[in-house]
């Protein structure tokens, strides 16, 4: 059986095309086990300069031609998964940029200059895929939206809240409060817990089927550059937390877990699988920033009650 540390190293220095064959608990458990270790962001920013690779080295060519040949469940699940990413990669540039503006720290505002180079791959691998595998219109433009009016009504309000976040961060960027808001809802949720689950859940699929092992690199990188950046939203909640920020902290997990809990439904409540998994993270996540384990409680329960749309 591996061990934590050495499935930690089997991820941090995998080359791309080492990617398609790692096993599993490489890929499932990597964000966890970096936030484990409490990174700062000088440590993550090395990272990311260890950890380069290319959006247009990822061959995917053969992967256009395979799905086709899959079953129609698997079929559905990489296209529906490609859609959203579409939108989630471009839409989390819009907040990045406010975040890193409002940066309370010189080291922070370092590190979030890589992951904005992360999500500017990321976006250009997921306009590639929505080409070259789903079939999109290229033009960047009319894909997004193509792929916006596939989205569910929990993209939808996620999509607002993200809106409200990023003004009231911009009206005062040097709020420490209102960055720390953008911060639970850009790293905590959208990448410590869409993201996440979006790419396991795929790359889980595709290894199941042993299909498609271009789409299986890209997810894996995507998702080794994930945990960069829940290391670093982490680190930066657990340092808000410690300088009494728990209510604005609070506050923004109230309304964005309900609404994450909710996105693999398209409309209908979410598989059990999904909501297990974002359980799992939420519970994770809010024991590495120092948050109580009741409210853990209190958010897992609010979420499986409320509804969205």
């Amino acid at each position: 059986m591996i061990t934590p540390r050495w499935t930690t190293l089997l991820m941090d220095d995998a080359g791309l095309r080492d990617m398609p064959e790692l096993p599993p608990e490489a890929v499932f458990t990597h964000a966890e086990d970096v936030a484990a270790s409490r990174p700062g962001p000088v440590e993550l920013y090395r990272r990311w300069e260890r950890q380069q690779w290319s959006a247009a080295d990822v061959e995917l060519g053969p992967d256009a031609e395979e799905l086709a040949t899959l079953p129609a469940p698997v079929r559905r699940a990489v296209l529906e998964s490609i859609t959203t990413f579409i939108v989630g990669e471009y839409t989390g540039l819009d907040i990045l940029g406010p975040i890193l503006v409002g940066s309370p720290d010189e080291e922070y505002s370092v590190f979030l200059g890589t992951q904005i180079a992360d999500e500017t791959r990321h976006t250009h691998l997921m306009l590639r895929l929505g080409e070259e595998v789903a079939g999109y219109d290229p033009d960047p433009h009319r894909m997004l939206a193509q792929a916006w009016r596939s989205a569910g009504p929990a993209h939808q309000d996620l999509a607002l809240l993200e809106g409200q976040l990023v003004r009231e961060l911009l009206e005062r960027p040097r709020d420490y409060g209102r960055w720390l808001r953008a911060v639970v809802l850009f790293h905590f949720i959208t990448e410590g817990i869409l993201a996440l689950v979006g790419q396991r859940a795929l790359v889980r699929t595709l290894r199941r089927v042993d299909a498609l092992p271009g789409i299986r690199t890209a997810y894996t990188a995507m998702c080794r550059d994930e945990s960069r950046h829940v290391g670093f939203g982490t680190h930066a909640l657990r340092v808000g937390m410690l300088e009494g920020h728990q209510d604005d902290i609070y506050e923004v997990l109230e309304r964005a877990v309900p609404i994450a809990m909710e996105f693999d439904g398209r409309g209908e409540r979410a598989s059990a699988p999904f909501r297990a998994m974002c359980t799992d993270l939420v519970r994770k996540h809010l024991s590495s920033i120092g948050g109580d384990p009741v409210f853990a409680d209190h958010l897992v329960t609010h979420a499986g009650s409320a509804r969205v749309g």
